[in-house]
């Protein structure tokens, strides 16, 4: 209950202002009482003496009160001094001795002062000159009298001497004496609590935290009930029902958008914390702090080496924490208490803490990411040779788990360490450039000061044997690779076990990335046929397992065998740095596979995974792929978007040659949708010289005839296309599912009237499909049909209908089905003419089947819009004046050559070359390599190859 006529706004706290009340009324009839007020940090006690202060004011009593501060306990007298202040409004002005006293300088010149540490008891010199003035105050009062310390632990022994003193010579003056203490640290004065007398003139009121009801009521109080229903139970487990904290959240959420199922925990809940952890005491701020930095499980034996304290110490201090509502167990109950205590901490402070959590932590056996956490933040590092260790077997770990940004850092550090160990430095180097391998290659490889140097020591062992081969690979440098191969096959001994299959591995990625380069070098174990390069004893690794796989692909073209196991591979395996090799092989034997449905769900994941392991390079890669699938899906506005997202993910640089392939799907894209300024600008895109030596530069130089085509520039097409010919021929992968060329370059020539040349290659192509090769299939007949006479199309368009049904390309087939349409419709007699009621007018089956022609010659068709002739007055860009020597060094570009490669051939300097070719781009008006095919065409088209047929 409260005492009549007053209010206060505690809570759950009538119960100990009751006993209060019932103490100071028992005062009058003797002698003194006394009342301790415990509980933990935060809790009210200040709050309830305040209340329990002004309730008895009102009432008549005459109030003295102090706080004790934890900063002046080993000032004398500090709490002393307090209540003669409070006293000094009680008295006349004859009592100005007691403001004189007020004077540290009186009370320090009193002879026989006691210790500071209360060690020694009062003199009586001391008692007449300092306590007994106070006695003669409370005295002259005629009511009773309330004395109030808050924080009592933290008082001075000398004052509580003063008031031991005062309180036995009262006698029967109404006194009560209410002291404020944390309930789990002992009290200041063990004589003082000595001299306490029993119940029940004393008593121990013990303040425990709210309730659930209390904290709703609370927040009822001032948020209203709707939110105090909303929030009450998520703001209970957050504080524990601490008062102090429980504030601090309603401060936050009276700020706060309403609505919300969560307590908004700002900067009140923030600094309420911080108070509570500060009146604990040093021991709990110091042990909320270490808990803070090791941010994560920790146990007991951990945080006492780290505190620096016993066991039964740390126990005390972990209830005291848990008591106020901070800890639950050994963990923050919010988050926000870590963010809090971490900045409350200065900089340098935080950092020497986490040096010697850190040496704690490796002693104890704690994860490697555990420890390079903490010696990231520590300054200065501890030293010794583990941080270097423990720094590189952490970026490790990270790196198998995705976290490339911390894995980076940790072997940033061990570097700027400078290990002793030459092998180790070297293995920090190698891992670290695999790292920013997978974010950016052409960092990486400015990163990377010598992978030739560290692969003799040895030290590129593992994942990392094939850097000196793969790397310049991807960036066309094929001299380089073959050196590093060589280098590697030569010393095969210095490399761990494992090394081997992915020495194996290389080579056979450099006859599949470079097949006309790769065979012109002599290599040591590097049989000529590919087919014929065996894996070390064993099953192959993941490396070689892609390697073989795609082998298979551009040596005999896609087969059910082939695709079935790709689509096992590809389910089988999660991606990570070593089985991304034989996922990308799997996606692409899908692809040309026309298993379009499974590699584009391959893809998505692949992507996703690729973001959840923070590698931009892989995802970028898996990005393209899938746009190719949408493409050959006929899903163009798919298309376009995915190639845009795959060429943003990475530089254009860091793509290395394999730009060609997102560009080659941009540019067909782009055509396809009518939207050439699409294709334009990504024809516009610098490419590497060197790409045009690979098989993706096959794919990058279609793209560009196809654009040659839609321009009107048949003569530049129809090069680029015989020119992809004579390339696949070269390479030996001229299996027409791989590369349609003849398909391609038989639509220039329907577009330019000749048809003899246009079925001569279509038929080509068709007698070199199998039943598996459905999409180049039907592009062949889809040509022969438009060359046929007109009664014998519709069987020809309903073959090339099923053959891009089979494979899924749903743009080919709408337009095999348009013309498929109009071939019937103008072959059936008894159709009605257009006015017709349309019960009487033919029908086309939603899916192509074979249809009857009936018995008469149908009127001539026209061709399709993709191949219809041009209109005769055309304009044609006439061709350029070149010199022989020009023209030679030009085209020998245009199909791809390096400048080195060229003066090799042409047995003349790079400086000629260079000339030449500044000469040729004057007089063409390009720019680039790129635009050389269109500026080098003629009007007479030029005349197939006779192996085109073949």
């Amino acid at each position: 209950m409260t005492a009549p006529g007053s209010f206060h706004p505690l809570h759950e706290r009538d119960e100990q202002l009751t006993a209060l009340h019932r103490l100071l009324m028992d005062s009058h009839i003797g002698p003194a009482r006394f009342a301790i007020v415990s509980g933990p940090a935060g809790c009210g006690k200040t709050e309830l003496l305040r209340t329990f202060a002004r309730q008895a004011t009102a009432s008549g009593a005459a109030c003295l009160s102090a706080t004790a501060s934890r900063s002046e306990r080993l000032v004398p007298f500090g709490v002393w001094a307090q209540l003669f202040r409070s006293a000094g409004g009680l008295t006349p002005p004859a009592g100005g001795d007691l403001s004189r006293l007020l004077d540290g300088k009186v009370l320090n010149s009193v002879p026989g002062a006691a210790p500071q540490d209360g060690s020694t008891p009062l003199s009586a010199q001391v008692i007449n000159t300092v306590c007994l003035p106070l006695l003669d105050v409370v005295d002259k009062i005629p009511g009773p009298v309330v004395i109030g310390i808050d924080d009592f632990q933290n008082a001075d022994a000398v004052s509580l001497q003063c008031l031991a003193a005062v309180v036995r010579r009262l006698g029967s003056k109404p006194l009560l004496v209410v002291l404020g203490e944390c309930a789990d640290r002992p009290s200041a004065d063990a004589a003082l609590q000595a001299e306490l007398p029993l119940e029940p003139h004393s008593r121990r009121l013990r303040l425990r935290p709210l309730s659930r009801t209390g904290v709703q009521n609370l927040l009822e109080l001032h948020l209203g009930r709707t939110a105090a229903q909303r929030l009450a139970d998520a703001c209970y487990e957050i504080t524990a029902g601490n008062p102090l904290q429980l504030h601090g959240l309603i401060a936050d959420n009276q700020r706060a958008d309403t609505g919300s199922c969560d307590p908004a925990v700002d900067s009140g809940y923030a600094a309420a914390v911080l108070s509570c952890l500060h009146r604990c005491g040093l021991a709990a701020l110091a042990l909320a702090r270490h808990i803070a930095l090791i941010d994560g499980p920790a146990t007991t034996r951990v945080l006492a080496q780290v505190t620096g304290v016993d066991d039964k110490t740390l126990m005390r201090t972990i209830g005291t924490l848990n008591d106020a509502g901070v800890l639950s167990g050994i963990r923050f109950r919010h988050p926000k208490t870590r963010a809090a205590v971490l900045d409350n901490m200065a900089p340098e402070k935080r950092a020497a803490l986490r040096a010697r959590v850190a040496d704690v932590l490796y002693r104890s056996g704690a994860a490697p990411l555990t420890v390079a956490r903490q010696l990231l933040a520590a300054a200065p590092v501890p030293t010794g040779d583990w941080p270097v260790a423990i720094l590189d077997e952490a970026a490790r770990a990270a790196v198998r788990g995705g976290m490339l940004d911390l894995a980076h850092d940790c072997l940033v550090l061990a570097r700027e360490l400078e290990p002793a160990d030459e092998k180790l430095r070297d293995s920090i180097t190698a891992t670290l450039f695999d790292i920013e391998w997978r974010t950016d290659p052409c960092a990486a490889v400015r990163g990377l000061p010598s992978p030739a140097s560290a692969s003799r020591s040895g030290a590129l062992s593992g994942a990392h044997a094939s850097i000196p081969v793969t790397v310049p690979l991807w960036f066309g440098d094929v001299d380089a690779a073959v050196a590093g191969l060589q280098q590697i096959s030569a010393a095969p001994e210095v490399h761990a076990p494992g090394a081997a299959a992915r020495v194996q591995a290389s080579r056979m990625w450099l006859r599949l990335g470079y097949p006309a380069a790769a065979g012109g070098r002599q290599l040591t174990g590097l049989p000529d046929d590919p087919a014929a390069e065996q894996p070390p004893a064993g099953p192959p690794s993941p490396q070689v397992q892609g390697a073989l796989l795609l082998s298979r692909l551009s040596g005999g073209g896609p087969d059910t065998a082939l695709a079935d196991e790709a689509e096992r591979l590809v389910r089988h395996h999660r991606l990570d740095e070593h089985t991304f090799a034989v996922l990308a092989s799997c996606l692409i034997t899908l692809l040309f596979s026309d298993r379009l449905a499974t590699a584009d769900e391959a893809c998505r994941r692949l992507a996703t995974e690729a973001i959840e392991l923070s590698s931009q390079t892989w995802r970028a890669l898996f990005t393209g792929l899938r746009a190719e699938v949408a493409l050959r899906r006929g899903d163009l506005p798919a298309a376009l978007h995915l190639a845009h997202t795959s060429l943003s993910v990475i530089s254009h640089e860091s793509w290395g040659v394999g730009i060609g392939m997102p560009l080659a799907t941009l540019i067909q894209a782009g055509i396809a949708s009518g939207q050439l300024d699409v294709a334009h600008r990504a024809l516009q895109v610098p490419v590497p010289d060197e790409m045009f030596q690979t098989p993706i530069g096959l794919h990058y130089m279609q793209a560009r005839g196809h654009h040659h085509l839609a321009i009107r520039q048949e003569p530049a097409a129809l090069e680029e296309f015989l020119a992809v010919g004579r390339l696949t021929q070269k390479y030996r992968m001229d299996i027409p599912a791989l590369v349609p060329w003849r398909s391609e370059a038989a639509r220039v020539y329907l577009t330019l009237g000749d048809q003899e040349r246009a079925r001569e290659l279509a038929q080509a192509q068709l007698d070199r499909c199998t039943t598996l090769h459905a999409r180049a299939r039907g592009a062949a007949l889809r040509i022969l049909a438009a060359c046929a006479a007109p009664g014998r199309r519709a069987p020809l368009l309903e073959a090339a209908a099923t053959a891009f049904q089979e494979c899924g390309d749903t743009r080919q087939l709408a337009a095999t089905i348009e013309e498929l349409s109009t071939v019937q419709e103008d072959s059936r007699p008894h159709c009605a003419p257009s006015g017709a009621p349309s019960s009487e007018r033919c029908t086309i089956p939603d899916t192509p089947g074979r249809l009857t022609q009936p018995p008469r010659t149908p009127r001539q068709t026209t061709f399709p819009h993709t191949l219809r002739l041009p209109p005769p007055n055309a304009e044609r860009r006439p061709a350029p004046t070149l010199s022989e020597a020009e023209r030679r060094v030009a085209d020998l570009a245009a199909r791809g050559h390096s400048n080195r490669q060229i003066a090799a051939r042409l047995y003349i300097t790079v400086s000629t070359v260079e000339q030449h070719l500044t000469r040729v781009y004057r007089k063409l008006r390009v720019k680039r390599r790129t635009d050389l095919t269109a500026g080098l065409h003629t009007t007479t088209p030029p005349q197939a190859e006779a192996t085109a047929g073949r």
